[in-house]
């Protein structure tokens, strides 16, 4: 059966048409929950106060499929294959729906999963997918080299959290990386103490490490505020830095998943 011209979710480098199966009509469309905390025994006033936590919660994102029975196996031993395809991890992966094409999210398939046998053709089932409440655009995961006094443009309205490496040039001074956003203007200093060399900033995880992995997280991301990773706001943002060559970022850009 030739299902390549079916919808289909992509996952561990994986698709789903790959092992028979069709995407169902029945998806949902679920936006993620905002993490806000009400407090409501206010004395004299009638609204709750709102404190928010300043994040999205995780959702479920449910495919649900029919898998076809191929010739001379059992639907059992198609599932096998899937689970060994699904199940092998526990961290977040990408996950990519052919319907939305410049975006995927970020997921790990999780859920138990319960199907009736009525048909010995086909088997109806819904895979689970816990997914990170942003998705990210495709072209924001290309590496891109930015000269000092070079601007970037998010063009989505939510910040991004980029991967940014770089080559320190000195041991004996600090490293300043400089971002303008408009009216905001924000100072990132590298301390000396992380040496020469070249540094990865990872700031979705908000660690800094140098080459062969040491850690050197607690001399980056100081400015002004403490300790901050880069974020990328919407729009413009201009950098300059001193005492740096070599610098390269992955923006991640990201808006609120669906």
């Amino acid at each position: 059966m030739n299902l390549t011209n079916y919808p289909y979710f992509q996952y561990r480098n994986r698709k789903s048409n790959e092992f028979n199966m069709i995407i169902l009509n029945e998806m949902q469309f679920t936006i993620p929950e905002a993490s806000l905390d009400f407090q409501s025994d206010v004395m004299g006033r009638s609204s709750d106060i709102i404190h928010d936590n300043g994040k999205f919660l995780d959702f479920e994102k449910k495919f649900p499929v029919r898998m076809f029975k191929e010739a001379d196996r059992t639907i059992a031993a198609q599932l096998r294959d899937v689970v060994k395809w699904l199940y092998v991890g526990h961290d977040y992966s990408p996950l990519a729906f052919s319907e939305y094409a410049e975006y995927f999210y970020k997921a790990v398939c999780y859920a138990t999963v319960t199907a009736e046998d009525k048909k010995r053709e086909w088997l109806d089932i819904e895979f689970t997918f816990k997914c990170q409440p942003f998705i990210f655009r495709l072209d924001g995961e290309s590496e891109r080299d930015i000269p000092s006094g070079q601007r970037i443009n998010n063009p989505e309205l939510f910040p991004s959290q980029p991967l940014i490496t770089f080559y320190k040039t000195t041991a004996v001074s600090d490293s300043n990386i400089y971002i303008s956003n408009g009216s905001t203007n924000k100072q990132f200093r590298i301390a000396k103490e992380a040496g020469i060399g070249t540094i990865t900033l990872d700031c979705e995880n908000g660690i800094a490490y140098k080459e062969g992995g040491v850690n050197v997280s607690k001399y980056c991301f100081l400015n002004t505020d403490g300790y901050n990773p880069i974020t990328l706001e919407p729009g413009f943002s201009t950098f300059n830095f001193t005492n740096i060559t070599k610098f390269k970022i992955k923006p991640r850009w990201r808006t609120i998943a669906v």
